[in-house]
């Protein structure tokens, strides 16, 4: 009969423990997490945006500043100061006009005018001439200029058959020009300018005044 002895008999090995680590720490071997993409950059849109508002200002300001027109220049009011006619043998008209000019100027500069001229004519026969003193026109504003013209009858007039009935009938019809030239300075940039006037007036010689007085 065989005998077993429990104590030599073999003890079961204890198991394997697996090592699964707290829940907290990062495995080894796990994948990298993604990164997160970057938001992209909003300062490409600032500068076009920045690009954008200044051109329009620049626009602005050239075409409302930094434009550049001729003052305007028209003959507001003309008064007879003297007045003779002589009909018979010899026609002719003497006498002394006072004009008053407007020198309109609506840059945002001022406008410097150089020394120049003012005419009176029946149809192409100048009867008389009158200097216009230079001077100068601050930005936005609008100057008056007052000039005595003395106005007399040539031999040029003996062509003119209608000068004779005209001076019959009591009405002449007379034309003004004017020039000036100068300078608009803005922002030290000068632009050099000038305006034409044309007017025409009908000059009455019973009650020695000027009427319908119209300039281009």
């Amino acid at each position: 009969m065989v005998e077993y002895n429990i104590d030599n008999q073999a003890k079961p090995l204890a198991p394997a423990t697996i090592f699964f680590g707290r829940s907290d720490e990062e495995f080894p071997f796990a994948a990298p997490k993604p990164r997160r993409e970057k938001k992209s950059s909003k300062c490409p849109v600032y500068f076009l945006l920045f690009v954008t508002v200044a051109s329009i200002l620049l626009f602005i300001f050239a075409n409302i500043v930094l434009r550049v027109a001729a003052p305007r220049v028209t003959l507001n009011s003309v008064t007879v100061k003297t007045l003779s006619t002589l009909t018979g043998l010899t026609d002719s008209i003497n006498g002394t006009l006072v004009a008053e000019m407007d020198i309109d100027n609506n840059n945002f500069g001022y406008f410097g005018y150089y020394d120049s001229s003012i005419a009176f004519l029946y149809q192409n026969v100048t009867l008389g001439v009158a200097n216009v003193t230079g001077g100068r026109v601050f930005a936005r504003q609008t100057d008056t200029v007052n000039v005595t013209v003395q106005v007399r009858s040539t031999y040029a007039l003996a062509q003119y058959e209608n000068f004779t009935s005209d001076l019959s009938n009591g009405v002449l019809e007379l034309r003004s020009f004017a020039k000036l030239d100068g300078k608009v300075h803005i922002k030290k940039l000068l632009w050099r300018r000038s305006n034409l006037m044309n007017c025409t007036m009908n000059l009455r010689l019973g009650s020695q005044t000027v009427q319908d007085l119209r300039c281009l």
